[in-house]
């Protein structure tokens, strides 16, 4: 049976600005997919739901918070299927989501997708590549 991780840091209401304010700090367009960088252009949270809901969730834990997503088939940007992602605190259910401004002008549609949500984990291959870049930038933009 494999032993849980201890979280990175306390979840504190402190701590998790902190970390929000972090992350929203490192997302560099580096961090995406090329067919996305276009769109990220306009849009700067664009493409790093993903990222960033990784990085939170791997700072905090799991026995913290939950990664969720939610497939996003309203503003077909994209030719192919897209998924919005963001974290649910385990102890009071309050909605993080890091990247939500990239919905600004789509309130609607973001309330849609945390009433559809589903649980899910890490994306594997180049996303996980990715989140663990944005995680060491973090990590050392914390220790500042």
């Amino acid at each position: 049976m494999a032993r849980r991780k201890e979280p990175l840091l306390l979840f504190t209401n402190s701590n998790i600005n902190r970390v929000k304010k972090s992350i929203l700090r490192n997302l560099t367009p580096d961090l995406l997919p090329k067919k996305w960088i276009n769109l990220n252009e306009t849009n700067p949270t664009f493409g790093h739901c993903h990222n960033a809901t990784g990085v939170f969730y791997l700072i905090f834990g799991s026995e913290n918070v939950h990664m969720y997503r939610a497939y996003d088939d309203s503003l077909k940007l994209v030719n192919e299927p897209m998924y919005h992602w963001f974290i649910v605190n385990r102890q009071t259910n309050e909605i993080i989501d890091i990247t939500f401004e990239q919905y600004s002008s789509h309130p609607k549609i973001l309330r849609k997708l945390y009433q559809n949500k589903e649980k899910a984990g890490l994306l594997g291959f180049n996303y996980k590549k990715r989140v663990h870049i944005l995680l060491n930038r973090v990590k050392s933009d914390l220790k500042r």
